[in-house]
C-alpha cells in the first residue's frame, strides 16, 4: 500500500484579463490544473482558454461572444476488478513480496508475490499457484500498464439581443457550436513475474470526434402598470449532434518499450470497429407570469419537446408547469414588525421529460458485429507473422426494437414556506415535495422469450415515488464593525417507493424488478425493486451472528434436521426465513437500500478585521452499503493472498466477540458465497468537508500608490477538504454509492491559494 499511494501536489492556476470601454467589454481567462493523483503513475492535467465579449452597438442592439478551448490529458488505472484491481492487488501481496526483484531472472524488474532469494525459495518455494497466491504486482499495473486519454474541446456561443424598440419587449438569439475530440490508449504488458503471470501483451487505441450546434430564439415582454406586473416568454430551440469513433486492437509485441507500442510492431491484429451516431431535437416553450402589488404571484408554462431518437409517432412530449406564491408580509392586514420581515407561501406543480437512457440512433435499429473481434489470423492481412486467412464475420440485429417507446416523465408537486426574521438576520425555508416518475425506460424483464436470439427491448414500464421535506436556515449577524458571522444548516428527508412495476407473474401478482450486484463468490443478484419498497433495495438473507459452540449449531434445526449442516462454531448463522429447514435464495428479504434517507449539512464562518474563517460539515444517514470486497480481504476462500489486517481478529475459540467468521479454505458453510446481511453495513457518516482560513492583504497592498490607483486587491487562503469522517463503516470510504469493491477512495486535499486583482 505504501508503494502505490503517495501525497501529491495538486496545482490550479487562473489568470483573468478584463479590458474595454462602455461599448466594448472583453474578458480573457486562462486556467491550468495539474493533479498527479494519489496513486503513483496516475494524473489529470487540463489547460483552458476562455474569451467573453460584449459589444453594445447602439441603444437597442447588443452582440455577445463566448469562446472556450480546453485540452486535457489523463492516465488512470482499474481499481474495481475482483482479481486485478490495483488497490486489491496491493492488499493481496504477501509480506515476503518485493516491489522490485533484487535477485533471480527478473532482477531489476517488477517483483512477484515472493522474493527470488535462493535461500527463501529453497525453504518456502516459489510456485505461484501454491503458498503465495496469484496476485499481480500493482506497480506494474500503475507504471508499465497504460490507460491514457487525451481530449480537446472547443465551443462558441454567439448572441444577438434586440431591445427597447418597443418598451418591455426583447428578442435574443443565441447560436452555439461545439467540437470535441478524444484519443485513448491502453497497453497491457506481459507479466512474467511469480504471482499471476501472463505471457501475452496487447494494445488498443481509439479516436473519437463529436460535433454539435444549438440555436435558441427567445422573445420576452415584461412591463409594470401600477400595481400590476406582467411577463410573457416564447422560445424555440433546435439542436443537432454527431459523434463518430474508431478503435482497434493488436497483440504479440516483441518489444514493450513505449517507443515500440505501435500497431506496426504487433504480431496479430483484431478486427477494427467504428461507429457513427447523430441526434436532433427541438422544443417550443411558452410562459406567462403575473404579480399584483408584491403580494400575489403566478406563473404558468408549457413546453413541447420533439426527440429525433424516438419513433415518429411517439417522439413528442408535453410538459406543463404552474407556480404560485402569496407574500403575506406585504398584505395591509399583516402587522408591521421589525422582527417579522418576510412570510411567503409557495406552491408549484410541473412535469419534465427524460431520454438519457436511450441511444441516439434508437429509432433506426443497427446491426451488431458477430464473431471474434481479436482474430489473430488477421495478422496475415497486414504483413503479420502467421499468414492466416480472414474468417467470415456476420452482422445481426441483437436487440429487439420497440416502435412505441416514448418519454420517461417526472411530475412534482411542491409546497414551500419562506420566513425572514429579526431584521433579516434569520432566514428559513421549508419545502414539502411529492415526485412521481412514470413510464420508466428499461429493458423488458418479464415474458421475454430466451429462445429467439434477441435481447429484451426497451419499454416504458413502472412508476416510482419520492416524497420528502427540505429545510434550510441561515443566521447572519454583525457584532461590531470588525466582526460578523453566519451559520447555515440544511436538512432533507426523502422517502422512495416503487408504486408499480408494470409486470405480473402467472397468478396476476405484481412481479419485481431483479438484477445487479453480484460480485466474485456471490453470483446471485442482490438488488430487487418491488411494489412498496425503495427502488434497488438489498434483497439478501438475514444473518443472526456467529455460532459460538456446537450446541448453537445443533440448536439451529427444523424437524430434527440441521438447517445449516455444513456449519461449525465460528460460522455465520443465517435466518431460515420461510422455515423450510434449509438456507437458500427463498430466504431472502429486504434489508435496506443504498439511498440515504436523510442528508444534512452545517456550515459557518466569520470575518474579523482582515481574517476570515469558513467551515462545512456534510453527511447522510439511513442508508446501507454492500461491502462486497469483504469476501476477498476477510476470508481464506480465495487462496493464499495477504489480507486486511482486521482478519487477525477473525473468530476463534479464544476470540468469540468477533464479527468476522472462522477462517476456512473450503468454507463448507458458504459464509462468503451466501448473499447475506453480513455484507451490509451502516452507510451513515458525518464528514468535515471543508475548512478555509484566509487573510485579506488589500489594505496593506494599497499603501503603495501604484496599487491603490488600480484598485488592486490580494487575498491568501489555506484550505483542507475531506479532513475527517465520522462513520461506523469499516471500508475505506462510505461515500461509494452503496456498493463497495475497493474502488478509488475520496482523498484529503490541503490547498494554499492566492487571489490577486491588479
Amino acid at each position: 500500500m505504501d508503494e502505490i499511494f503517495r501525497d501529491a501536489l495538486y496545482q490550479r492556476h487562473t489568470a483573468t484579463l478584463n479590458y474595454g470601454t462602455d461599448a466594448l467589454k472583453s474578458r480573457l481567462t486562462f486556467t491550468f490544473s495539474d493533479n498527479p493523483g494519489v496513486l503513483v503513475g496516475t494524473f489529470a492535467r487540463s489547460l483552458g482558454v476562455r474569451y467573453n465579449g460584449q459589444y453594445q452597438m447602439n441603444k437597442w442592439l447588443k452582440i455577445t461572444e463566448n469562446i472556450h478551448f480546453g485540452d486535457g490529458k489523463s492516465r488512470g488505472t482499474d481499481t474495481g476488478s475482483s482479481h486485478t484491481g490495483t488497490i486489491l492487488s496491493a492488499l493481496y501481496m504477501p509480506p515476503s513480496a518485493e516491489a522490485y526483484a533484487t535477485a533471480g531472472p527478473y532482477a531489476g524488474s517488477y517483483g512477484g508475490t515472493t522474493t527470488e532469494d535462493p535461500a527463501y525459495v529453497a525453504q518456502y518455494g516459489s510456485n505461484f499457484a501454491g503458498l503465495h497466491g496469484d496476485a499481480v504486482n500493482p506497480l506494474r499495473l500503475l507504471l508499465a500498464q497504460t490507460q491514457y486519454g487525451h481530449s480537446t474541446s472547443f465551443w462558441s456561443t454567439t448572441g444577438v439581443e434586440i431591445a427597447n424598440i418597443v418598451k418591455g419587449l426583447k428578442f435574443v438569439d443565441q447560436f452555439s457550436y461545439n467540437i470535441g475530440q478524444g484519443l485513448s490508449k491502453s497497453f497491457d504488458p506481459k507479466r512474467p513475474e511469480i504471482g499471476k503471470p501472463s505471457l501475452t501483451n496487447s494494445l488498443s487505441e481509439g479516436a473519437s470526434r463529436s460535433d454539435g450546434w444549438r440555436n435558441e430564439m427567445t422573445l420576452t415582454y415584461d412591463r409594470t402598470f401600477g400595481k400590476h406586473t406582467v411577463g410573457a416568454l416564447g422560445a424555440f430551440t433546435l439542436n443537432r449532434d454527431w459523434n463518430r469513433g474508431f478503435s482497434m486492437s493488436a497483440s504479440s509485441f516483441e518489444i514493450e518499450d513505449p517507443s515500440m507500442q505501435y500497431f506496426s510492431q504487433a504480431g496479430a491484429y483484431g478486427i477494427p470497429s467504428d461507429y457513427y451516431n447523430n441526434d436532433a431535437n427541438k422544443a417550443i416553450v411558452g410562459r406567462l407570469s403575473y404579480s399584483f402589488d408584491d403580494r400575489y404571484f403566478v406563473t404558468a408554462s408549457w413546453r413541447r419537446d420533439y426527440a429525433g431518437r424516438l419513433p415518429m409517432e411517439y417522439n413528442h412530449g408535453d410538459f406543463p408547469a404552474v407556480t404560485g406564491a402569496w407574500k403575506l408580509s406585504s398584505e395591509p392586514f399583516f402587522p408591521k414588525s421589525e422582527n417579522i420581515n418576510l412570510v411567503k407561501i409557495r406552491g408549484s406543480w410541473g412535469r419534465v421529460g427524460n431520454l438519457g437512457s436511450i441511444g441516439w440512433n434508437y429509432k433506426s435499429p443497427t446491426l451488431s458485429q458477430m464473431g471474434d473481434n481479436s482474430d489473430p489470423t488477421l495478422a496475415g492481412r497486414t504483413g503479420g507473422g502467421n499468414g492466416g486467412v480472414l474468417r467470415g464475420v456476420t452482422y445481426a440485429l441483437t436487440t429487439a426494437f420497440n416502435s412505441q417507446l416514448t418519454w420517461e416523465t417526472s411530475e412534482q408537486t411542491d409546497l414551500g414556506l419562506d420566513i425572514d426574521l429579526f431584521k433579516d438576520r434569520l432566514s428559513m425555508s421549508l419545502d414539502v415535495y411529492n415526485k412521481r416518475t412514470f413510464n420508466l425506460i428499461q429493458g423488458q424483464s418479464m415474458d421475454w422469450p430466451d429462445y429467439i436470439g434477441l435481447n429484451p427491448k426497451q419499454i416504458n414500464l413502472g412508476e416510482i415515488n419520492n416524497r420528502g421535506i427540505e429545510f434550510v436556515a441561515t443566521w447572519r449577524d454583525k457584532i461590531s464593525k470588525d466582526f460578523n458571522y453566519y451559520v447555515t444548516g440544511n436538512f432533507a428527508y426523502n422517502r422512495n417507493r416503487v408504486i408499480n412495476t408494470g409486470v405480473f407473474d402467472s397468478e396476476g401478482n405484481s412481479a419485481p424488478w431483479v438484477g445487479g450486484g453480484s460480485y466474485g463468490l456471490v453470483t446471485t443478484a442482490i438488488y430487487r425493486s418491488e411494489v412498496g419498497q425503495p427502488i434497488n433495495s438489498f434483497y439478501m438473507i438475514p444473518y443472526e451472528g456467529i455460532f459460538q459452540s456446537w450446541e448453537d449449531v445443533y440448536d439451529h434445526q427444523k424437524d430434527g434436521k440441521l438447517i445449516q449442516p455444513g456449519a461449525r462454531p465460528g460460522d455465520l448463522k443465517f435466518t431460515d426465513v420461510n422455515e423450510d429447514g434449509r438456507i437458500n435464495t427463498d430466504d431472502r428479504v429486504f434489508l435496506g437500500n443504498p439511498t440515504p434517507k436523510y442528508t444534512f449539512a452545517l456550515s459557518g464562518g466569520f470575518t474579523w478585521k482582515n481574517f476570515n474563517f469558513d467551515m462545512m460539515l456534510q453527511g447522510v444517514a439511513g442508508n446501507k452499503i454492500a461491502y462486497m470486497a469483504k469476501q476477498l480481504i476477510l476470508t481464506d476462500v480465495e487462496g493464499n493472498f495477504s489480507r486486511a489486517k482486521e482478519i487477525l481478529n477473525a473468530w476463534s475459540e479464544t476470540n468469540r466477540d468477533s464479527t468476522i467468521p472462522l477462517l476456512s479454505r473450503n468454507d463448507p458453510n458458504q459464509n462468503m458465497a451466501t448473499p447475506s446481511g453480513w455484507y451490509l453495513e451502516d452507510g451513515s457518516y458525518l464528514r468535515i468537508k471543508n475548512v478555509t482560513v484566509g487573510y485579506d492583504l488589500t489594505k496593506l497592498m494599497r499603501r503603495l500608490p501604484h496599487f491603490a490607483e488600480r484598485n488592486s486587491s490580494c487575498n491568501i487562503y489555506f484550505s483542507g477538504e475531506n479532513l475527517f469522517t465520522f462513520t461506523k463503516y469499516s471500508g475505506m470510504d462510505p461515500e461509494v454509492g452503496g456498493y463497495d469493491t475497493l474502488t478509488y477512495p475520496v482523498h484529503k486535499i490541503f490547498a494554499f491559494g492566492v487571489k490577486l486583482n491588479y
